[in-house]
């Protein structure tokens, strides 16, 4: 994999590239960005292309140093992940050491922490230490979709790239180019905000599947059973669902609202994201203001970015789902 095969995020990707031609490269880096952008892919990328045989500001992806970085084999790059849900201490204590010892084979020597967020404090402070003094042949390249949970003296020594959602077409293209129907493809192009990385993960029987026990869901809560008609009816509220799954769920029901007020707005019905509930659609917009469907886009937006920071589930959930209690929809 080189630059050229990370979709998205051009901006990211030309700056990598300037800086290599540069042999600036920041020894220390932090990724930002939601999850399924290509923050890792790049970072590889990046480790290929300071050590690359043949090219500068890529990876040639034919050089010995580049076919051992894609597959693991390479001594002078390595991955750090949280183990038991923690980076610990003893994980930067090791990286500290070997980042002071010279390359092995290659040129350079990369360290990329992936999910950074989960250093514990004593991690977070012994790698404060070398990223003060770092030396000139190592790069340490922190990932995390959570930059808020990154103490402040990490992020002020690193260089801060900020990674953006993969754009709608793009994902559009790649699950088309990958045997999807036009439709299809821009059904779960729409669902998955951005992430790549779930949107190829997603089979189409699943994403059916789910839509209907959204769809079910948004009736359950607009209908006069509220809370406890939907607790009664919709199988995936059970406690053990894993917040991802709950938030692919939050994602219909929000394409769901946001196609209430095209029809409601007498907007083009070709901008519907779920065309195939347009006849459902019609039949209940009459029976909802657009205050209240506006305050449920809100609300669900308002969960979804709560899992993005890693805020209390069950306390999101409560706010939400307490609040269909109060709204006034007709």
């Amino acid at each position: 994999m080189a630059f050229k095969d990370i979709v998205g995020n051009d901006r990211v990707k030309k700056i990598m590239c300037k800086a290599l031609q540069r042999e600036k490269v920041p020894n220390s880096i932090l990724f930002c960005g939601q999850e399924g952008v290509g923050k890792k892919e790049l970072a590889l990328v990046l480790a290929k292309a300071m050590n690359c045989e043949q090219k500068k500001d890529d990876a040639c992806e034919i050089c010995a140093s580049c076919r051992a970085i894609h597959t693991g084999n390479f001594p002078d790059v390595l991955e750090i992940h949280p183990e038991k849900n923690k980076i610990k201490i003893e994980q930067m204590r090791n990286l500290r050491h070997i980042a002071y010892l010279k390359p092995m084979v290659g040129r350079k020597r990369a360290f990329i922490v992936v999910e950074a967020e989960k250093m514990t404090g004593e991690a977070a402070n012994s790698l404060l230490k070398i990223l003060e003094e770092p030396p000139l042949f190592s790069h340490i390249i922190l990932i995390t979709h959570n930059p808020f949970l990154i103490i402040p003296t990490i992020k002020s020594r690193c260089q801060i790239l900020n990674f953006s959602p993969v754009s709608r077409e793009d994902i559009e293209k790649i699950l088309v180019e990958k045997g999807y129907e036009s439709e299809k493809a821009k059904i779960i192009s729409l669902l998955v905000r951005g992430n790549l990385r779930n949107a190829l993960s997603l089979e189409w029987e699943e994403v059916e599947d789910r839509r209907k026990r959204a769809w079910q869901l948004f009736l359950s809560l607009i209908g006069k059973g509220n809370m406890a008609f939907f607790l009664r009816n919709y199988p995936f509220s059970q406690r053990a669902l894993v917040k991802e799954e709950w938030e692919q769920v939050l994602e219909i029901l929000s394409s769901f609202c946001r196609d209430l007020i095209l029809v409601k707005e007498k907007s083009d019905v070709s901008l519907l994201i779920n065309p195939d509930y347009r006849e459902e659609i019609s039949k209940i917009e009459r029976l909802l203001s657009l205050e209240w469907i506006i305050h449920c886009l809100e609300k669900i937006d308002y969960v979804i970015s709560g899992f993005q920071k890693n805020l209390n589930v069950n306390l999101l959930f409560s706010s939400f789902f307490s609040n269909y209690k109060e709204w006034e929809y007709v």
